[in-house]
């Protein structure tokens, strides 16, 4: 009798935690009245989560040093001739950066935005079918905001979809609920790109039979929506296929980021700075009244 007891009280509990469990999974998906637990939660696991991804971070570590290159005079001279190669594309785009604010003071133009990056180490991933999602060491105390563009060194890779104090969620450019505005690097052609839930596949829907776009094309971020920063590359058309009786013809694209491989992604932030002509204004404004202070100082001399 006492063990029938046991066993139903057991039941019974079993039954409530998962009714509990439940309202609060339902709770937290649907409001935003369990955020700050959350936030306080991802605190108190972070070294958790440290210890988990540590045999992880281990075997890639001892993998690179395993296949590392030999010879180590080879690596400094690859290294040396990449450091040398960057510089002078540098002086290069400085010029260009010269010549775009000439143009832009030429068009008056009054605020531009300034792209700042931040390095971030992928702690976790989450490649489901229906959800593409990685997590990485940088939240709200470094700036981190919803929405905020992550790229890596090929290409866009998504964007933040949830800040914690520590941490960060960022969904994939290939996860199905995903959509992404671009443009075809060759001829401007405008248009979006749509997760399919595998890494290696993108769609690009709505194009008509007619439309000017075919296998190799590069496609970029075009800046519309004001998430993405326009001109970073996102994919690269794979398949075109255009078929009788079908309104739109079915385009694949295969995206240029790293996705799978990636273990730090940059973190996009942009911010308005003032432009070539209001920077003229103030460099004017400033002279005028180094010139009136000169006066009165000469004025006050004489008297």
């Amino acid at each position: 009798m006492a063990n029938q007891f046991r066993k139903n009280n057991l039941s019974v509990k079993f039954a409530v935690v998962v009714f509990v469990s439940l309202l609060l999974m339902a709770i937290d998906a649907n409001t935003s009245w369990l955020s700050g637990v959350r936030n306080v939660l991802s605190v108190g696991l972070r070294p958790i989560q440290t210890l988990a991804s540590m045999p992880s971070v281990l075997g890639g570590n001892v993998s690179e040093f395993l296949t590392a290159e030999p010879d180590v005079k080879i690596a400094y001279e690859n290294l040396r001739n990449e450091y040398f190669k960057l510089k002078s594309e540098t002086l290069l785009l400085r010029t260009l950066q010269e010549e775009n604010a000439g143009l832009r003071a030429l068009l008056d133009a009054t605020e531009r935005l300034e792209e700042k990056v931040t390095l971030a180490e992928l702690m976790q991933v989450n490649l489901d079918r229906d959800k593409h999602r990685v997590s990485v060491g940088r939240g709200i105390n470094s700036g981190v905001y919803v929405g905020q563009a992550v790229i890596d060194d090929q290409g866009v890779i998504g964007q933040v979809t949830e800040v914690m104090p520590l941490s960060s969620v960022i969904v994939l450019i290939t996860d199905p609920s995903h959509a992404l505005p671009v443009q075809v690097e060759r001829n401007g052609l405008r248009t979006i790109v749509r997760g399919t839930g595998s890494l290696s596949t993108l769609v690009v829907p709505y194009l008509n039979q007619n439309s000017d776009i075919k296998k190799g094309d590069i496609l970029l971020s075009s800046g519309l929506g004001g998430r993405f920063p326009n001109g970073y590359p996102v994919a690269e058309v794979s398949d075109v296929r255009i078929i009788e009786d079908q309104a739109y013809m079915e385009v694949s694209a295969q995206p240029v980021a790293k996705l799978d491989r990636s273990n730090h992604v940059l973190l996009l932030s942009r911010e308005k700075t003032a432009s070539v002509s209001d920077k003229e204004r103030d460099s004017d404004a400033s002279s005028s009244l180094i010139e009136l202070e000169s006066v009165d100082d000469g004025e006050t001399d004489e008297q």
